[in-house]
């Protein structure tokens, strides 16, 4: 009885001692196949942000070149804008039609104060209270022509990307004066469409941009004679137009 309380007691222990050892190699597996989820998990990430990182250098590759292709444009148009531009010519374009609109209205109303004086200098005798009238509301006009009487500053109306006016022209720069800017989200090194009607006879690189005005110079025409003029439309050219 004693042997066999002994063996038994043997046996036991070798089945929890075989128990245990299987427990700690399913363990272990376990851990392995963490850890080897973990290891793929960390390479997916990996080759991921090695993606995300060649993406970027050609995207920054990409914007450096299209960079210099604009400076080269310009150069051969004999332009430097880019390099610090000016803000004066562009604002002095901008205010040259502002300027032109005014001295249209000083001829109409000069014309029409001329018209009214002859009207009373002939009625003068009788007085005629009409021609008085006239008379004081061209010279109200005049006066607001001249800036003697304070009238609100036009303004150039806005245009779009895909439909905007040359409102300007610098016989000695070249330069032409859109209506469109940063609020209309034009960019330095944009093509444009020159177009009159519905007649495109050119295009024009865009060079320098503020708030509401933009500043290009022409990089082609398809007839030399047909220069740009104020009024003359300008449309952006799309990648497909281009092709």
């Amino acid at each position: 009885m004693s042997f066999r309380h002994t063996f038994l007691h043997k046996a036991v222990a070798a089945a929890l001692g075989l128990a245990a050892t299987a427990g700690m190699c399913c363990a272990q597996a376990a851990s392995v196949a963490q850890l080897q989820e973990m290891v793929v998990e960390l390479q997916q990430q990996n080759k991921t942000l090695q993606q995300s990182l060649a993406e970027a250098n050609r995207g920054e590759k990409q914007s450096a070149v299209q960079l210099a292709q604009v400076r080269e444009r310009l150069a051969a148009l004999g332009k430097n804008l880019l390099d610090g531009g000016d803000d004066r010519l562009v604002q002095a374009a901008a205010d040259l039609q502002i300027a032109n609109e005014r001295i249209t209205r000083l001829e109409s109303s000069a014309v029409r104060l001329n018209g009214a004086v002859n009207d009373f200098l002939r009625q003068a005798v009788v007085s005629d209270p009409d021609a008085r009238l006239r008379i004081e509301t061209s010279l109200r006009e005049l006066d607001a022509a001249l800036g003697l009487r304070q009238k609100p500053r036009p303004e150039i109306r806005s245009g779009t990307l895909q439909q905007a006016r040359i409102v300007s022209h610098d016989q000695e720069s070249g330069m032409l004066v859109l209506n469109i800017g940063e609020s209309q989200g034009a960019k330095i090194g944009m093509t444009f469409r020159l177009m009159r009607g519905q007649e495109t006879y050119g295009k024009a690189i865009l060079a320098d941009v503020r708030k509401g005005v933009s500043g290009l110079f022409v990089e082609t025409l398809n007839n030399t004679a047909d220069s740009p003029k104020v009024g003359d439309l300008a449309n952006l050219e799309t990648q497909a137009q281009e092709q």
